[in-house]
């Protein structure tokens, strides 16, 4: 029997066990012979996922992360659409099967945060057991560079951004947890982003935040006393999010993260580059390129394609423009602000097009 969560009893792992082994048949059936392989990746494939209370019964409380493998190129249907849709109402969650991949794509993967983290933590759940470690490029192997923490601090930037937005809204929530889980998730990244800009980081959950306290001599004194605090409340966040109640983050609280988040992101930067920002204000001003892989050969035609689709001319990737934005948002956060809500409104836009 396989373990998703280890806050789960194994009567819930058992069930939720044979759940996935029926919902794999269903998609290699919907598949047909192309396919290969089911794979879960995220925290559910590590052991690490959450387990909740709700309706007096164990749960499932994040998505379920799922890469398709299959021999040739090949297209989503409604049929997987259908088996996705059916296991969704089962499971109480969101089933995501993200582009399928061939034997081809996994020899050619880029090492980035995302598949390093799918080689060194995932589930075969139908197909070869050894698919993704005997197809995956060497260059996997080594360790995380520094700019996937510029990414991830992106992606997590972003949710807090929505978060804040969100916590002054009028409107009702229709995820009730919004607020507080892209809260700790940002909490989360602020520990995985200095690991990463040390090159300390690694998948398992427990060793990171051993390797966390390991670098607090070499990090400054308003990170190593504030940032593995934080992070022990993520950890404890996405393995058993019922041990915090239902309260939602409050504006104080988003908006001191908010503030940390700039801190953070800055001090990697200069550890990075070896650039000097005096300010956020100074990194924003500055034009220096924070991608270069995204600004060579070919893909500098592709840069200037998706530029001119945008109505403007420029060889840089769309992307480069969001990370001074989110900079300059999250520095002063005003969500009673109009003009700042409209300015997060189209960083936002924008960010789900290329993030």
């Amino acid at each position: 029997m396989n373990w998703y969560t280890r806050k789960g009893s194994q009567a819930f792992n058992s069930e939720i066990d044979s759940t996935l082994s029926r919902m794999s048949d269903e998609v290699a059936t919907a598949v047909g012979e192309v396919f290969t392989a089911l794979i879960l990746g995220g925290g559910y494939g590590r052991e690490e996922g959450a387990c909740v209370i709700r309706d007096e019964k164990e749960s499932l409380y994040n998505d379920l992360d799922l890469f398709l493998i299959t021999t040739k190129p090949y297209s989503l249907t409604k049929e997987v659409g259908a088996v996705q849709k059916k296991y969704e109402h089962i499971l109480g969650i969101d089933v995501d099967i993200g582009a399928p991949l061939t034997i081809s794509d996994l020899q050619q993967l880029p090492n980035q945060l995302m598949w390093h983290d799918l080689l060194n933590g995932h589930l075969v759940l139908k197909g070869p057991q050894d698919i993704i470690s005997s197809h995956m490029p060497s260059h996997m192997k080594e360790k995380v560079p520094q700019v996937e923490s510029i990414r991830l601090a992106l992606n997590r930037g972003s949710g807090l951004l929505q978060a804040i937005i969100a916590s002054e809204s009028e409107k009702p929530l229709s995820d009730p947890d919004f607020i507080r889980r892209n809260y700790f998730k940002a909490a989360l990244a602020f520990g995985d982003c200095l690991c990463i800009t040390h090159q300390v980081y690694t998948v398992n959950l427990p060793e990171r935040l051993n390797r966390l306290e390991s670098i607090k001599d070499k990090i400054p004194r308003q990170f190593s006393d504030s940032v593995p605090g934080l992070y022990k409340d993520a950890i404890r966040f996405k393995q058993s999010p019922d041990s915090y109640g239902r309260d939602q983050t409050g504006i104080n609280e988003l908006r001191v993260a908010a503030r940390l988040w700039c801190d953070l992101f800055i001090y990697g930067e200069k550890v990075r580059t070896s650039k000097s920002f005096s300010d956020p204000a100074s990194y924003v001003q500055n034009g220096f390129i924070r991608e270069p892989e995204q600004h060579r050969g070919r893909n500098l035609l592709r840069n200037i394609v998706k530029n001119l689709q945008m109505k403007r001319i420029s060889f840089r990737y769309p992307r480069e423009g969001l990370y001074g934005e989110l900079v300059s948002l999250l520095d002063d956060p005003r969500p009673e602000d109009t003009q700042w809500l409209r300015r997060s409104e189209e960083f936002l836009n924008l960010w789900n097009t290329y993030n």
